[in-house]
């Protein structure tokens, strides 16, 4: 094996694409350590979890199916124990490790544990890991949170998983492939099921993505800078076994979303109200409805409602439930989006909340949002309008273009409330001779 790059430079996004021959904790840390992480350092880090068993990790290059790929074996010394979710977890925390290391790896043994938890039938504070529990696991968990903390937190996203068929062998027995904490993971997010036996994705490759990293949307388009490649446990002839990332960067920051339509022309139209507060409240990213003219001239209402692709059923079952409509269409459709984020303002007024958007140029786009203005607006009993221009003036953006012909008679910072007189146009008509007056007159 050759000795691992030393120096670490910051990733930008990266694209984990199980397709080929699967995924595991292993093979997800070889293709960190292939990017410039020093396994070393890693080590060093994972070591400092109070009484853990004495480790090391070996990785380097090997050969499969003619490609150069990296591979990790953590090689422990003396005998090992499995441990339950509550020991783990107070390991990660009594240890000096840095805070966001430390939150999003409790964070992933606890959705693994929910999701153990949810399977045996066991509350989450009682359930025991076996295979995921040894050094090992601990340190492919622990140590790829650590080894993208050293490449600067990129954004990670995931192509679709194909999963193996057949059985495993595990502390519980035999089970199927996929394993029932791999699928209970992976609930949402896009898998396909292959031909090929043994595990190929393992519940610890399938928690990583579960928290880590979002599904890439088959509208995103990208381009690759860096590819590398890692293998697993398993031999050469058993199958690939071959894990590809990319990194990239992506061209249209995009994603795809579940669009439901259905037309309704025989409902109480006072009732949509009630349905689209439901619709909000189960997920739906967006609900609008437009007037048309339905069969034998009657009046109907299209409802078109977005949502995530694994919310459907749950947002199709409620719009059967909760209106008169006999049918639902769905399709896939892509969405490119702008990155946005939430935050405050301070006014004369008191504190509004703003949406921020940035836009393809860096420049950053505020608005206030109207609850917030709404709520602001009634408790000081002053109009919408003027929450709306103080918050704008606060925040550096446009809001004339916003408030101008609703506010327009709102006077200046901290006047709000008071009105002025709309200004009259006092240009000067041209003046007459008084010939001219006068020959007009006669």
């Amino acid at each position: 094996m050759t000795r691992p790059e030393r120096e670490t430079r910051r990733a930008g996004t990266l694209i984990v694409d199980p397709s080929g021959g699967g995924l595991s904790g292993d093979m997800f840390i070889a293709c960190l350590f292939a990017l410039g992480v020093d396994p070393r350092a890693v080590e060093r880090e994972v070591a400092r979890l109070p009484r853990l068993e004495p480790f090391r990790i070996v990785a380097g290059r090997v050969k499969r199916r003619g490609i150069s790929v990296w591979r990790v074996r953590v090689k422990c010394h003396g005998a090992t124990r499995s441990r339950d979710l509550g020991t783990i977890l107070g390991m990660i925390k009594r240890s000096p490790l840095d805070g966001r290391v430390k939150e999003l790896a409790s964070r992933i043994f606890t959705v693994l544990g929910e999701a153990e938890g949810k399977i045996h039938g066991v509350p989450l504070e009682k359930v025991h890991f076996h295979e995921v529990g040894a050094v090992d696991s601990i340190v492919d968990i622990v140590g790829a949170v650590v080894a993208l903390s050293m490449l600067g937190y990129p954004k990670l996203y995931h192509r679709p998983f194909r999963l193996g068929c057949g059985t495993v062998s595990t502390a519980h027995g035999t089970m199927p492939v996929p394993a029932p904490a791999t699928i209970e993971l992976l609930k949402g997010r896009t898998v396909r099921l292959g031909t090929e036996e043994g595990e190929v994705v393992t519940p610890t490759g399938a928690v990583l993505m579960k928290v880590l990293a979002g599904e890439l949307s088959s509208t995103v388009s990208f381009a690759p800078k860096r590819i590398v490649y890692a293998a697993g446990t398993r031999e050469p002839e058993q199958g690939p076994g071959i894990l590809r990332v990319i990194e990239a960067e992506l061209c249209t920051p995009g994603r795809d979303v579940t669009v439901l339509r259905t037309t309704i022309d025989d409902m109480n139209p006072e009732h949509y109200q009630h349905v689209q507060d439901l619709l909000f409240e189960a997920g739906a990213l967006d609900v609008f409805l437009m007037q048309l003219i339905m069969k034998k001239g009657r009046p109907g209402i299209l409802m078109t409602v977005l949502c995530e692709p694994e919310l459907r059923d749950r947002i199709i079952g409620l719009i059967f439930r909760e209106t008169t409509t006999l049918g639902v269409r769905f399709s896939i459709e892509g969405r490119d989006e702008l990155e946005r984020w939430n935050g405050e303002v301070e006014t004369p007024l008191g504190t509004v909340a703003v949406k921020k958007t940035r836009l393809g140029d860096g420049s950053i786009r505020t608005a206030p949002e109207y609850e917030s203005c709404r709520a602001l607006a009634r408790s000081k009993g002053v109009p919408i309008a003027d929450v709306y221009r103080e918050a704008c003036s606060a925040s550096g953006a446009p809001g004339s273009a916003e408030t101008r012909g609703t506010a327009g008679n709102v006077t200046g910072k901290g006047t709000a409330g008071r009105r002025s007189r709309p200004k009259r146009d006092v240009r000067r008509k041209p003046a007459r001779s008084k010939r001219t007056a006068r020959s007009r007159k006669e």
